[in-house]
């Protein structure tokens, strides 16, 4: 009975990665034995990319956690009633519509972010610096950084105009000038 259950599993899997027939997703990668050589026959070597033991274990194991991911999803769908199932698909339709809104949001924030630098005379690196939660933060964090950048500016001109200080000798306590004058 657990064989079948599994079966069962593995169809819902390809059901929902949409893979047809072989059970091969286009994603996998090419594997290479111990001697270097490709396993598949007949494929051009310097087009693809090969991968070590380590890195296939690896993007096996993320692809395994995300089919146990959608598993539980489907049992969990498959619990629900049907009236369940519209709500609970309303709700994730609509968290995913405030996630785009959201990255939408921040990237407007980020282009007006760059114009509000550019009228202050700032330069655009310094956009890594701003907050972008909201746009009062972002504002307040223009005017920290205006300040800390003038700031550092200020002291780093401070520092050319004031140079070096002439060293005078405490050896020779005679000036030159009269000495050539003979007083």
């Amino acid at each position: 009975m657990k064989g079948v259950d599994l079966l069962e599993e593995v169809k819902i899997i390809k059901a929902i990665a949409g893979e047809t027939g072989n059970g091969i997703s286009d994603a996998a990668p090419a594997v290479t034995d111990d001697a270097g050589a490709e396993n598949s026959a007949g494929t051009d070597k310097a087009k693809e990319k090969l991968y070590s033991q380590a890195e296939l274990d690896e993007f096996l194991k993320a692809q395994r956690e995300l089919a146990e991911k959608k598993i539980a999803e489907v049992k969990k769908l498959a619990e629900m009633s049907e009236a369940e199932r519209t709500a609970y698909s309303r709700e994730l339709i609509g968290k995913e519509l405030a996630e785009r809104e959201a990255a939408v949001a921040r990237r407007e924030l980020a282009a007006d972010a760059l114009d509000m630098l550019a009228d202050a005379g700032l330069p655009k690196q310094l956009a890594a610096c701003l907050n972008y939660a909201n746009r009062d933060d972002c504002e307040a964090s223009i005017a920290a950084v205006k300040t800390a950048f003038e700031n550092a500016v200020s002291a780093a001109v401070n520092e050319r105009i004031r140079g070096r200080i002439p060293k005078f000798s405490s050896a020779n306590p005679t000036d030159a000038f009269l000495d050539g004058l003979g007083m």
